[in-house]
């Protein structure tokens, strides 16, 4: 509003100039005026939509995804879901949730740099097993949420397990293969992302005391 309150002040105050300007000149500095204006206006249209339609969608990419992983950050994440988990057609949807085992000790053996690069493998992985319609978030420093619509927790817990055997096969700098553990729940009717997440996250931890490097479903309320 402000810009187009600015031309309009501006196009008053030429029309005025052009008036005060000798009749037998006024048509070329006329055709000159209008020639500008259409010229001006094509720029705006144009930066316009360059903002809008090229560089506003890459700065709301980028500040959704974490710049490590390239997985969604937290807060996107959670809203994406609950979004997701409540359009029709995504029942039945599941969640698991994730943490890298002994993941303190890249960085203490082998530097942080190593740690951060099972991170950006982990992440690639990750979003090359995923579908398109899935979502993964980073929701801490090595804990990834993974969201699956119409989706059972038998399914997940399969996809979940493909992700492990390729970590477990993949070699990272001077790290042979790595691994994580995580739980997977399958929503009961009206439980949202957050509270079924809670569950995947206590059956992580069971996972864990278990041995880690392991699935496990989680248990229903």
């Amino acid at each position: 509003m402000g810009i187009i309150a600015l031309n309009i002040i501006a196009i008053i105050v030429a029309i005025c100039g052009i008036e005060q300007i000798p009749p037998q000149f006024r048509g070329p500095v006329w055709i000159a005026f209008v020639l500008d204006f259409f010229l001006i206006m094509g720029i705006f249209i144009i930066l316009r939509w360059i903002v809008w339609y090229q560089l506003l969608p890459l700065w709301q990419q980028r500040a959704a995804l974490d710049g490590l992983t390239g997985l969604v950050r937290p807060a996107p994440f959670w809203e994406m879901t609950e979004e997701g988990a409540g359009t029709r057609g995504s029942w039945p949807w599941t969640v698991a949730y994730c943490d890298l085992d002994n993941f303190k000790q890249y960085n203490d053996r082998w530097g942080h740099a190593t740690g951060d690069a099972v991170l950006q493998v982990w992440g690639r992985i990750l979003r090359e097993q995923a579908r398109h319609n899935d979502i993964i978030g980073r929701l801490g420093g090595e804990e990834i949420g993974w969201w699956f619509p119409h989706t059972t927790a038998e399914e997940a817990q399969i996809a979940v397990d493909r992700v492990l055997r390729l970590c477990l096969s993949t070699t990272v700098n001077s790290v042979a293969g790595f691994s994580f553990s995580a739980g997977v729940a399958q929503a009961q009717p009206g439980e949202s992302v957050w509270d079924a997440a809670r569950r995947a996250d206590r059956a992580l931890y069971e996972a864990k005391r278990a041995g880690k490097g392991r699935v496990y479903e989680a248990t229903k309320q």
